[in-house]
């Protein structure tokens, strides 16, 4: 707890942003006024003669203006020391629970802990999930072994929660892993909390906030208004990043009917915008609950997106209110382009659960 403090002490002195750290700013330069003893003087011409104003830290009545403000500026610096520790105290009492999960072999960057930003206040608790199998950079050989590394993760935000307010704990959430497991674990994280979702920036090599302007490109949408009265399983097609193709989903939901969603002018570096993610969020929720409307119970969920919207649209995603839904996980190399899916715990599942193609 000592050393916490101190850290803390020194971050906000130094990189905060406080009306206690803006306090002692002020009060500082006040002491080496007084201290150093400095003399000023101010001469202003007039018809009458000239006006002469001086000021001697040293030297007679000039000393109890000295005091005075020696006074005046160790009361800005206690006070400003007294908002700050003040501040390190609340803060203490928050905890930001960072979830990171890792499902690619080769990757050893930075942990994403150490890229969260200042402003986020709390205590830094990280838990990171290892998924990682197999020889091949990516490839889950087993995914009903990854979801059980997952499986624990409820119960141990759980314990981590124990015993603080709600409102004191928050979340970072990040990882490179496919988009199945991703978007699990927006699910199990949901949107109740603060949650910020961060995303790994491949160019540059570090973990970033979502800091970008909003382009204001959205997802076209079409085959919503074509579904048959009476059908209850769909094929959902989101293009965020890469394209979906109706021919590879052919393969796995050959007679469900596909619904689009087709990003404009997508490319994999055009989703780093907060804003930007978030309309694209309740537009994929608002697609979700028209199927529900039209009598879908039964959702093929086919994703190409960067992790950040793969773990958003987990967050959004109603465990209690909208159709139960599958997420399919796309192998390239693979001659059934998706040979695996989880499908999510929600709709009255209480597990997620891997299916094998």
């Amino acid at each position: 707890m000592t050393n916490y403090f101190l850290r803390s002490f020194i971050d906000w002195i130094f990189r905060r942003q406080s009306a206690g750290v803006t306090l002692i700013r002020l009060g500082v330069p006040l002491f080496g006024l007084v201290l150093l003893s400095l003399t000023f003087g101010l001469t202003i011409p007039t018809a009458n003669g000239p006006i002469i104003f001086s000021w001697d830290t040293s030297s007679g009545s000039s000393a109890v203006l000295s005091w005075g403000t020696f006074i005046v500026a160790a009361s800005i610096v206690l006070l400003g020391i007294l908002l700050i520790i003040r501040d390190i105290l609340r803060e203490s009492r928050e905890k930001v629970i960072v979830i990171e999960v890792r499902g690619l072999r080769d990757w050893q960057g930075e942990p994403l802990d150490k890229a969260v930003p200042t402003s986020i206040t709390g205590r830094r608790d990280p838990l990171m999930i290892d998924i990682r199998q197999g020889l091949v950079d990516g490839q889950i050989i087993d995914p009903s072994v990854a979801i059980r590394r997952l499986s624990g993760l409820p119960d141990d935000i759980a314990r981590r929660c124990n015993g603080l307010n709600r409102a004191d704990v928050s979340f970072v959430v990040g990882g490179l892993a496919p988009v199945p497991f991703l978007f699990l674990l927006g699910v199990i994280v949901d949107d109740e909390s603060h949650t910020l979702i961060m995303d790994w920036d491949r160019e540059r090599k570090i973990w970033r906030p979502l800091d970008e302007v909003d382009d204001g490109k959205r997802f076209i949408i079409s085959g919503l208004n074509a579904i048959a009265a009476g059908t209850t399983r769909v094929a959902l097609c989101v293009s965020a990043s890469y394209d979906v193709l109706d021919a590879d989903v052919r393969i796995i939901e050959p007679t469900a009917p596909i619904i689009r969603m087709d990003l404009e002018d997508r490319t994999t570096t055009s989703n780093w915008s907060e804003h930007k993610q978030q309309q694209l969020a309740q537009q994929f929720l608002n697609v979700v609950m028209e199927l529900a409307r039209q009598g879908v119970t039964d959702i093929a969920l086919f994703l190409a997106a960067p992790a950040s919207i793969s773990l958003r649209f987990g967050t959004v995603y109603d465990k209690r209110n909208l159709p139960s839904v599958t997420v399919n996980q796309y192998e390239q190399a693979n001659p059934i382009k998706f040979p695996w899916a989880i499908r999510m715990p929600v709709a009255g599942l209480a597990q997620p659960a891997v299916e094998q193609r």
